[in-house]
């Protein structure tokens, strides 16, 4: 849209104002006509346009009306690079010598929402930690529209696309483009997000600009490792190997980078040890001697610690229960008896108890008593003692 203020420079008699829409080359525009107090040849001949690169002039004639003046436009108008033009009109007479009147043409080309809105990148990126509060500054995005007035008003949104609503966990101010944090975020959930960001003008028929925004969340040190028995042998029999693996055990941490990096090891002093395998498995061997008598089942702490700072933990507690083996002799109770028998005792008195124990379990303890010399044969008897007929 063009506006035409016309002024007359002598005496500054009148100014008329003319609205004008610039559509396109060749549109006219009537111009005022120049007034003379002379009559015939002494009248106004001709108009004159000052030289640009704009409009041209094209001069009519109208008989005994005089002549009249259009303004062409030779080339499309552009307000966002020359939002004023200024044109001198001269009306010249036949007289002679000639005399001369001019006019000064103020063109103001009136915006029209003809550029879409740019934002200052095409794609943003930026990151946030995963345990930022609502309402923690993300990142924010800058528009701008070389139209004027209403044209030129951004409003900022987030696309919704598909499923993936980013609206749910980022907030943005319309007015300033501003993302803030509005829901939970979880780097083990989602490490990154891809936002849609579109810049829309307010003109009569709204035009719209977009970009990419990136987001990445920043992991930070929330959850602790997981310690996983994948296989576990118990019991074990008390005479097992120095090596023998009694369990396989996995550790992972969800976390990333230096947060998710483990280390794993037996608390306490057992007769166990953790044997690294690949990464985070581990096998649990066994490291010393076992002795079911002495130690029958035993509570093996295992802690697994990250990297993060601060480190967090987790315990694991495996219960590995040890079987008995025949590994102990039966022993009696005194290692000499002497025992003393009345020439006049009869036949089948009980002459004394004799007493054995066996440290090892069940079937490895039931003992049986047999006089050796001449008397090679079992003697019955309550359990653990014998007694001499």
């Amino acid at each position: 849209m063009c506006r035409m203020y016309v002024r007359r420079l002598k005496d500054y008699a009148w100014i008329h104002i003319i609205s004008l829409l610039c559509l396109c080359d060749g549109t006219r525009y009537p111009l005022p006509v120049a007034e003379d107090a002379d009559t015939g040849s002494n009248s106004v001949k001709t108009y004159k346009l000052s030289q640009n690169e704009y409009f041209s002039l094209d001069v009519q004639s109208g008989g005994e009306h005089g002549l009249s003046a259009e303004l062409v436009l030779q080339k499309a108008l552009d307000r966002e690079k020359q939002s004023v033009i200024t044109l001198l009109l001269t009306a010249v007479d036949g007289g002679k010598p000639p005399r001369s009147g001019t006019l000064q043409l103020t063109v103001n080309v009136v915006d029209v929402n003809d550029n879409t809105p740019t934002f200052s990148k095409s794609l943003y990126k930026t990151r946030v930690k995963e345990n930022s509060a609502p309402g923690t500054m993300v990142i924010k995005l800058n528009a701008t529209d070389v139209d004027e007035g209403m044209n030129s008003k951004i409003v900022y949104s987030m696309i919704k696309r598909g499923n993936i609503d980013p609206s749910v966990l980022f907030n943005m101010n319309s007015e300033t483009g501003e993302i803030t944090v509005k829901g939970a975020l979880d780097y083990e959930d989602t490490p990154a997000y891809e936002v849609r960001a579109k810049a829309m003008d307010q003109g009569p028929v709204p035009r719209s600009g977009y970009a990419k925004l990136l987001i990445e969340v920043i992991d930070v040190n929330d959850n602790a490792p997981e310690i996983s028995i994948t296989s576990l042998m118990t019991p074990i029999k008390e005479d097992t190997e120095q090596g023998t693996i009694v369990a396989l055990i996995t550790v992972s941490d969800k976390d990333g980078g230096s947060n998710g990096l483990t280390n794993c090891k037996v608390v306490g002093s057992v007769p166990f040890k953790l044997k690294s395998n690949y990464k985070n498995d581990y096998s649990l061997v066994v490291d010393a001697p076992l002795d079911r008598e002495h130690t029958p089942l035993y509570n093996v702490t295992i802690i697994a610690t990250d990297e993060g700072s601060p480190p967090l933990s987790s315990i694991r507690i495996i219960t590995v229960h040890v079987s008995d083996v025949n590994d102990n002799a039966p022993q009696f109770t005194e290692p000499v008896i002497n025992v003393y028998v009345k020439e006049n005792s009869p036949t089948g008195s009980s002459l004394y108890r004799i007493k054995a124990y066996d440290a090892d379990l069940n079937d490895n303890a039931k003992m049986t008593y047999t006089l050796l010399d001449n008397y090679p044969k079992n003697i019955p008897g309550p359990p653990n003692c014998i007694r001499l007929f």
